[in-house]
C-alpha cells in the first residue's frame, strides 16, 4: 500500500474526531481558556456525556463485590482508603468529566493538572473505593516538588503534553511518524482491545463458576489505575471501527512521545514500574518501554 494512502487514512481518522467541536475558534476578545470552557459548556448542555463506567464493567464490579461480601470479606477494601491521602476526594458527575474532556481536547497540555488526573481516575473507579493512584497524582507537586515543577508548570498545565488542540498534534503525527511506528501502534491498539475484552470474559467466567482467580486479581489490581482507564475506553466502545483503531494508534504514539519528554525532564525515573499489571495493560508495556528507550538515546 502506498505511503500516501496510509497517512491519508490516519489523517481522516483524526479529522473525524469530535468533528464540529470548537472549529470556529474563539470569538473576538475571548481568550483560549474562556473559549474552551464555553465550548465544553455547550457540549454538556446539548446532552452529550462521556460514558464513565460501561454497563459490562459495572456488572463485573458488582459481581466481585457480592462474591467478597458473601464470604465475609469487608468490601471495598479498607486498605485502599488508608493509602488515599485525600481526606475529601471529589466525585465528578458525567457532565463535569465531559466538560473536562472537551477542554483537554481543545487546549491540550495547558488544561492538564495533577488534580484533573486524579479526578478522572476517581470518576471511573468502582463505587466506594479509596484510590491511592488518584491520590499520588493529586499530591505530586507536594510529594516531589523539585521534579514536579518540570512537568506541572507553576501557572498551570502539563509540559509533556503539547498545548493547543490535541487533534492538531495527532495530525502532525500522521505526517511525521515513521511508517514502522504507525504499524506498531496499529498492532498494539488491536492487541490492547483484545486484552480488555478478553479480561472481561475471563472474569465473567470466574464469576459464573463462583470461583474467582487470576483474572479477578488482574482486574482488581488495575481497576483504579491506568489499566482501568484503558479498560473503560475499550469496553465502552462496542462498535470499534478501523477509524477508531487508527485514532487509538495515534494517541498511543503521543503517549510514547510524552514519556520520552518526561524522561528528559525528570531523568532516572522508575520506568520499570510500567511493567506492573496494576499500572498498564500487558500489551502496552513492551510498546511503551522498548520504543521509549530507543527514542531517548
Amino acid at each position: 500500500m502506498p505511503e500516501e494512502t496510509v497517512r491519508d487514512a490516519f489523517s481522516k481518522a483524526v479529522r473525524g474526531l469530535s468533528a464540529g467541536l470548537g472549529e470556529e475558534g474563539p470569538e473576538e476578545g475571548e481568550n483560549e481558556e474562556e473559549w474552551a470552557e464555553r465550548v465544553a459548556d455547550e457540549v454538556v448542555a446539548s446532552g452529550q456525556r462521556v460514558r464513565l463506567i460501561p454497563a459490562r464493567v459495572r456488572r463485573i464490579d458488582e459481581g466481585i463485590a457480592r462474591y467478597m461480601r458473601d464470604r465475609g470479606v469487608v468490601w471495598p477494601p479498607p486498605e485502599l482508603a488508608d493509602l488515599d491521602a485525600n481526606p475529601e476526594p471529589p466525585s465528578l458527575s458525567g457532565g463535569e468529566v465531559t466538560a473536562a474532556a472537551v477542554t483537554t481536547v481543545l487546549r491540550g497540555g495547558a488544561a492538564v493538572t495533577p488534580q484533573g488526573i486524579g479526578d478522572v481516575l476517581r470518576a471511573v473507579q468502582p463505587a466506594g473505593w479509596g484510590n491511592p493512584g488518584a491520590s499520588l497524582a493529586e499530591y505530586t507537586v507536594d510529594d516531589v516538588p523539585d521534579a514536579a515543577q518540570e512537568v506541572f508548570l507553576p501557572d498551570g498545565g502539563m509540559s509533556t503534553v503539547p498545548d493547543g488542540d490535541v487533534r492538531g498534534a495527532l495530525l502532525s503525527l500522521t505526517e511525521t511518524a515513521a511508517l514502522e511506528d504507525l504499524r506498531d501502534a496499529w498492532e498494539v491498539s488491536g492487541t490492547t482491545r483484545e486484552w480488555a475484552l478478553g479480561l472481561c470474559a475471563r472474569v465473567e467466567a470466574e464469576l459464573e463458576a463462583d470461583e474467582l482467580g487470576d483474572a479477578a486479581l488482574a482486574w482488581l489490581m488495575g481497576r483504579a489505575f491506568v489499566s482501568g482507564l484503558v479498560l473503560m475506553a475499550q469496553v465502552g466502545d462496542r462498535h470499534w471501527s478501523p477509524t477508531d483503531r487508527a485514532s487509538d494508534s495515534l494517541i498511543l504514539l503521543m503517549m510514547r512521545r510524552s514519556l520520552r519528554d518526561l524522561d528528559g525532564k525528570v531523568p532516572d525515573s522508575q520506568w520499570e514500574l510500567l511493567g506492573s499489571p496494576a499500572v498498564l495493560p500487558a500489551p502496552l508495556i513492551p510498546f511503551l518501554q522498548q520504543r521509549h528507550a530507543s527514542e531517548i538515546q
